[in-house]
């Protein structure tokens, strides 16, 4: 009941924002959602990301996360995400490439929530490895304080209904940090896909 009900807060909150699925690909991880950059950044490389410019945010497709191990992350588990991730990237590009009406958008965000400054470094190593990297954050109003700690609740609230094996009580303290990726950087990943064997069981430490 408890799942229905959160699930179904959660799809009232998609349709108002628009962040949609763009695949049917059960190994998919991410849905997205079309809008604008709220603040000017610029990339390592000097490339400026406009304010106003359309962009594409990820979102989390709860229910498409491979389920997390109750005794902790495993090595086979950590490479089942890394092939999700690698279809995910590639499926997205694959929907841009078929929207004419996307051509404009040139980077793609993501959020990425820390709870240690180890597991802060150990998450951008891996971002950095998609493409994704992260920018200097921007002074946040008490208002998008109380934004976030809204999207906490409702990330916790989500996890225990559809995960609940990678609930962490810290949860709704974690702070937040914007990644950004190019859009000729996923083009050029789906043109040199990489292969993931999964294999082993032992624990990610």
């Amino acid at each position: 009941m408890i799942k229905r009900v959160v699930n179904l807060i959660d799809e009232r909150l998609r349709a108002l924002h628009g962040i949609t699925e763009f695949t049917n690909s059960q190994s998919c991880i991410f849905r997205m959602q079309v809008t604008t950059c709220e603040h000017g950044f610029l990339l390592a490389d000097g490339t400026p990301i406009a304010t106003g410019s359309r962009i594409i945010v990820l979102h989390l497709w709860n229910e498409h996360v491979p389920p997390f191990p109750s005794a902790g992350p495993t090595l086979s588990w950590a490479r089942h995400m890394s092939c999700a991730l690698d279809n995910s990237l590639s499926e997205l590009e694959r929907h841009l490439s078929a929207r004419p009406d996307l051509d404009d958008i040139l980077f793609i965000r993501a959020e990425m929530a820390f709870a240690t400054t180890e597991r802060r470094n150990q998450l951008l190593a891996l971002a950095g490895k998609y493409g994704f990297e992260p920018v200097k954050p921007t002074k946040q109003s008490l208002l998008r304080r109380f934004h976030r700690l809204g999207e906490n609740i409702l990330l916790a609230m989500l996890v225990l209904a559809n995960n609940p094996a990678s609930f962490r009580a810290d949860t709704l303290r974690r702070s937040c940090t914007s990644i950004f990726a190019s859009r000729a950087s996923l083009r050029r990943r789906a043109d040199n896909p990489r292969k993931v064997v999964i294999a082993s069981n032992r624990r990610v430490v």
